[in-house]
């Protein structure tokens, strides 16, 4: 008797501690809390990361080299609405960018940066971003837009996981 007692005191611990270790792995910050900053602090590192083709960011390389890092830093399955509704994979938008030639300057400058929802292995965040692109003439125009922002935690690292942009009307 004593014997099944403790199998089943044994059992239930080793159930409720179980259980707790999952509670305790799926905890997600609580918005405004130090973590939470922290975070958001993390994903707009990466997010700097991403967009470094732009010349806005500290993470600054040449267009061609930025590509070959984002086929590498986005997760696998990334993908992203266009400011026109579109839908691009990740392979779809290596591809366009390998044979575009931007000028310098061209492209995403984020701003804005916050973060909206956490759970455990996935963010999202919104930012303010200025697509610059130049007319016809050579002067600078773009789009502003609203993005929002998709983040994947894969081996315990933060990678971009996708995003949507919408234009920001006026």
């Amino acid at each position: 008797m004593k014997a099944i007692r403790l199998l089943c005191f044994v059992a239930a611990f080793a159930i409720s501690a179980a259980a707790f270790g999952q509670e305790a792995a799926n905890q997600t910050p609580k918005m405004g809390s130090k973590e939470w900053t922290e975070l958001e602090k993390t994903l707009w590192d990466v997010d700097q990361q991403w967009l470094c083709s732009a010349g806005a960011t500290p993470y600054h390389q040449e267009y061609k080299e930025c590509i070959e890092f984002r086929n590498q830093f986005w997760a696998k399955q990334f993908f992203e609405v266009s400011i026109k509704g579109e839908v691009q994979t990740k392979a779809e938008m290596i591809a366009k960018q390998r044979v575009a030639h931007p000028s310098k300057g061209v492209g995403p400058h984020p701003a804005e940066f916050k973060l909206m929802a956490v759970y455990p292995n996935f963010a999202l965040a919104t930012d303010h971003t200025w697509l610059r692109s130049e007319d016809v003439g050579g002067k600078e125009a773009g789009t502003d837009t609203r993005v929002l922002r998709m983040f994947v935690k894969e081996d315990g690292k933060w990678r971009p996981a996708g995003a949507a942009l919408v234009p920001i009307v006026k």
